[in-house]
């Protein structure tokens, strides 16, 4: 019998990198799937669909491995130029990756009559439709599995999406408590081409400081200002200081609304509403970079800017330069 080996730096796996994109209907938990394999809360999340409006690029580093992962707006029907560029951007964000995770949330099973009569919806088949023509290999990751108490009522609905396509693999899988994420793991590390990492193994995103400050307002904005409103909020940020002494981010940025009325319901009896998006804005903001934040929004008008491309590029939602990359 031969003796295996000894593991050197020599003989260790080599090094692999490569891209994998998130994608699926709004709200299937694609964000809270990528901060849980990033280990940190890059993208913002809401129980309310459409909160992400724009690609972030995640960066999953270790000594083997980097995924750069895509986190992509929910692909749905787009009726406003906003919707449109949305959809639009997670399309992109899908193009030229090595592995696309399509995601779709576990159902809401009660018993097995319910799990044998439940059918994939327009949405998500639409959905799977735009992403089916892709180069990359799809696997499939059933997210939100731990709500459901009987995992056995699952199979009839793995059954019926694996059917929809030929996946790589079948991932059910819950982020929030980390059922079936090893597994994942392993699988996006399967498709990773061989390869130096593409990122500094430090670095999370792609995105900037001030880029992740409009976010964490807008996450506030989804948090206090109810059912619609938010989607006809904009968050641009006019400046960002980093203070040495003490550390301290000093950032001041403008919500955007679509019409008068909307100014006073944002601001609140007071300035009350306003106040609880700016302190919840700059504690999370706090908590990302570790450092103090001081944080002054005020409220604009800017008419219709979800349907006037022109005024969506002065808000920040266009294509990267470089088009498809």
């Amino acid at each position: 019998m031969v003796a295996p080996l000894p593991t050197t730096p020599e003989t260790k796996s080599p090094h692999r990198a490569g891209y994998v994109a998130l994608c699926g209907r709004p709200n299937v938990g694609k964000s809270t799937l990528l901060n849980a394999l990033v280990g940190a809360e890059l993208a913002i999340a809401s129980s309310q669909p459409q909160t992400t409006r724009q690609r972030l690029l995640g960066m999953w580093s270790t000594d083997e491995i980097q995924a750069i992962l895509v986190d992509t707006p929910g692909i749905h029907r787009a009726r406003s130029a906003l919707n449109r560029y949305m959809v639009d951007e997670a399309v992109r964000g899908a193009s030229d990756v090595d592995l696309v995770l399509f995601l779709a949330e576990a159902p809401v099973l009660e018993d097995q009559t319910t799990a044998e009569a439940w059918t994939p919806g327009e949405g998500a088949l639409a959905a799977l439709e735009a992403v089916a023509g892709l180069r990359a290999p799809i696997a499939l990751v059933i997210t939100k599995v731990d709500r459901i108490a009987e995992r056995s009522l699952l199979l009839p609905v793995i059954a019926k999406l694996a059917r929809l396509h030929d996946f790589a693999a079948v991932l059910p899988v819950a982020a929030t408590t980390g059922e079936g994420m090893e597994a994942l793991r392993a699988e996006i590390t399967r498709h990773l081409p061989e390869g130096p990492a593409l990122y500094d193994p430090e670095q999370l995103s792609d995105r900037d400081l001030r880029w992740h400050a409009g976010e964490r307002v807008r996450e506030a904005i989804f948090r206090f200002l109810g059912e619609e409103l938010p989607y006809s909020c904009a968050v641009t940020v006019e400046s960002y200081r980093e203070q040495q002494r003490p550390p301290k981010d000093i950032v001041r940025a403008t919500v955007h609304v679509e019409r008068e009325s909307q100014k006073p319901m944002v601001i609140g009896k007071g300035g009350q509403t306003i106040r609880k998006i700016s302190s919840t804005a700059r504690e999370a903001f706090a908590a990302f970079t570790g450092r103090a934040c001081d944080l002054f929004l005020t409220v604009k008008v800017t008419r219709n800017w979800t349907r006037e491309p022109e005024l969506m590029k002065k808000l920040g939602y266009h294509q990267p330069v470089g088009g498809d990359s």
